[in-house]
């Protein structure tokens, strides 16, 4: 199987063992971090990641699909120093969230790609740290003029590259759906590209038509939050894939990220369990109680993912 790119280098796709499909190891939001960073408690903050990193990693976990874009205050270099402090792979990604920047409202759909080829080929930045997915994101009300563009630029940079795309959608209104119509008219791979946030739907019949074009589905923002499905319902809708037969084409995870620490606040309490772990202590337990047998956790948690990575 071939080379993943990590952020402490490309490593064998059979490595990355159990992986998390949709995960931040920071999200600041936009350019806050780096315009205002006597707001933030540094040191604090990268304690706080590394304890909750830490934790996942001897809770069984090896690998995060980190998603975090510009608009979300992405920072390779504290990534990179983070996983090399726990011993966490860690992929990071190109692309942009469903904040758009203004300069990429009129800026060639080919130039967009240009941009997030550089960052898979060359680094991002000036670090050399190469970006092992592109992320795009598409939310309430569906795709804006936009996020159109980033999704077709995506698309351009995966048929260049063969580097796979992670979407955000809003589940509820079937947004994914239309991200694989924009997908399809620029004539991209279907089966590089995961339909993510996909658990935010109990819809099943919704969910194979995407599994049907050939997409993968990350079942991701366990264990839920206030209007959206719990655990349980999230549990529901992966076991009924399960048994139509599409664990192969699934992935889990938890859209979470250790929230920085502001300056002059209390650090939250460490005796708190890491997030990174409810799938794996939670969620698959549940499942398995419901007659999903280990091998197609495996599966899901990380044949899914290895392949989807590495095509």
């Amino acid at each position: 199987m071939p080379a993943v790119e990590t952020v402490l280098g490309p490593i064998d796709a059979k490595s990355l063992g159990v992986t998390l499909s949709h995960e931040h190891v920071l999200v600041s939001m936009g350019n806050d971090a780096k315009a205002y960073p006597w707001r933030f408690d540094w040191g604090a903050t990268r304690a706080n990641a590394v304890r909750e990193l830490t934790e996942a990693k001897a809770g069984g976990i090896d690998t995060l699909i980190d998603l975090t874009t510009p608009d979300l205050g992405r920072d390779v270099r504290y990534i990179e120093d983070v996983a090399r402090a726990t011993g966490m792979n860690v992929v990071v990604a190109t692309g942009i969230w469903r904040d758009v920047p203004r300069s990429f409202w009129t800026r060639d759909l080919d130039e967009i790609a240009d941009i997030f080829v550089r960052e898979i080929e060359v680094g991002i930045e000036d670090t050399g740290i190469k970006a092992g997915v592109i992320k795009v994101a598409n939310d309430m009300g569906g795709v804006s003029a936009e996020g159109e563009r980033i999704l077709r630029g995506a698309a351009r940079a995966l048929k260049r590259t063969g580097y796979p795309i992670s979407t955000h959608q809003w589940a509820p209104e079937e947004v994914g759906r239309r991200q694989v119509e924009i997908f399809q008219e620029e004539g991209a791979p279907m089966d590089r590209i995961c339909i993510g946030h996909s658990a935010d739907t109990t819809d099943v019949d919704y969910l194979e038509g995407l599994l049907h074009t050939g997409v993968w589905l990350s079942m991701d923002r366990y264990p839920g939050a206030a209007g959206r499905p719990n655990w349980e319902q999230r549990n529901a809708t992966v076991k009924a894939l399960v048994d139509r037969g599409w664990a192969h084409r699934m992935m889990l995870g938890h859209d979470h990220a250790p929230s920085p620490v502001l300056t002059g606040q209390t650090p939250a309490p460490t005796n708190q369990p890491t997030r990174y772990l409810f799938v794996s202590t939670v969620a698959v337990p549940a499942l398995m109680a419901q007659g999903v047998s280990l091998e197609t956790i495996n599966t899901m948690m990380r044949d899914a993912p290895a392949a989807f990575l590495a095509g």
